[in-house]
């Protein structure tokens, strides 16, 4: 849960509280989908502590039968970017969305977090930018 407080606290999402029992119900949720929708993988040290996680989901487009995976989140530990673990992550999606059927992943960066740097890592595993993330907080009526 540290981590996931870490991803919290430096996103735009840093506003909002953290429930570590939501998040635990919900990540136990994907994990024993029986369905094999729902995607998690975690990075680990040699020491076996985390350095990173990423969740993602497959579900088929609006418009058509045709399937697509979604990133739902993707974080590395502040202190350990640079490395292979998002890399190994990503290549895992994108292995785990074929299994599953889709044609395509979709991996956002709506966490506002070194949004250029990540795009320039995405686009080296040949990701293509295709639009933007638009987003306003409502203010209490």
């Amino acid at each position: 849960m540290a981590l996931g407080r870490l991803n919290l606290a430096e996103s735009r999402f840093a506003r909002l509280p953290f429930d570590s029992g939501r998040v635990r119900a919900r990540l136990e949720r994907m994990v024993n989908d029986p369905q094999a929708s729902n995607f998690a993988v975690v990075a680990r040290r040699e020491d076996g502590s985390l350095s990173g996680y990423m969740a993602g989901k497959v579900e088929e487009y609006f418009f058509c039968g045709e399937r697509i995976a979604s990133s739902v989140f993707l974080f590395v530990d502040p202190a350990r970017r640079g490395g292979l673990a998002a890399v190994k992550m990503v290549l895992a999606f994108r292995a785990w969305a074929r299994s599953r059927g889709a044609v395509e992943i979709y991996i956002g960066v709506a966490g506002g977090v070194n949004v250029e740097r990540t795009g320039r890592f995405l686009q080296r595993l040949g990701l293509k930018l295709t639009g933007g993330n638009y987003s306003a907080w409502l203010e209490p009526v």
